[in-house]
């Protein structure tokens, strides 16, 4: 859908349109569950967190600024019922422990690392980060947001942004330069003479 049919189908969605809602949700329910997804880990509450997003969507489009971009606004929505739930004693924590005891199998240092593997270490170490460095990590690195999309969509400074990516990138990099360590050691500690 082109921004013109997007605006359009904002407008009538506002004027109680159903249909027109339907396709708004079509369109940005992949990008809502992902942000859940990757904000809780977790299935069911990512589901719960969609479907609260978009409910809150249809109750509030007529409040919605055309300033923001339709996808920046409902990322603001998703990431901050995500944050909301991190917060919550429901949320599951993993420690840096976990991290390393519930790899699959370890990965090498010394070859190409699959993508799918890079991809669940980097999900299990954005688990330490603080909420805000998650959120910021999630819609700028892995949602490929725009850093304006960002501070708009978590209400938030350039520089308060940029400082809470800056460390969550620190500690995601030191996370991986761990577990490579650990593998180079446990490696070399099972190499025959």
């Amino acid at each position: 859908m082109n921004p013109a049919e997007e605006r359009e189908c904002i407008q009538k969605a506002a004027s109680g349109d159903h249909r027109a809602f339907r396709q708004l949700v079509e369109l940005h329910s992949g990008l809502a569950y992902t942000i859940a997804f990757r904000m809780t880990r977790d299935v069911d509450e990512s589901e719960d967190i969609v479907q609260e997003a978009f409910v809150r969507v249809w109750k509030n489009i007529h409040r919605y600024d055309a300033g923001f971009r339709f996808r920046t606004w409902i990322a603001k929505i998703v990431t901050n019922l995500s944050l909301d739930y991190l917060k919550s004693p429901r949320s599951k924590k993993w420690s840096g422990l976990e991290l390393v005891e519930n790899m699959a199998e370890p990965m090498n240092a010394n070859t190409v690392i699959e993508s799918s593997e890079l991809k669940s270490a980097v999900f299990r170490l954005a688990e330490q980060l603080t909420p805000k460095q998650k959120a910021v990590f999630v819609l700028r690195d892995l949602e490929m947001m725009e850093p304006e999309e960002v501070c708009k969509a978590l209400d938030m400074q350039d520089g308060n942004m940029k400082s809470n990516l800056f460390h969550a990138r620190k500690k995601i990099k030191e996370g991986l330069e761990k577990w490579y360590q650990k593998e180079i050691i446990w490696n070399a500690g099972n190499v025959k003479s």
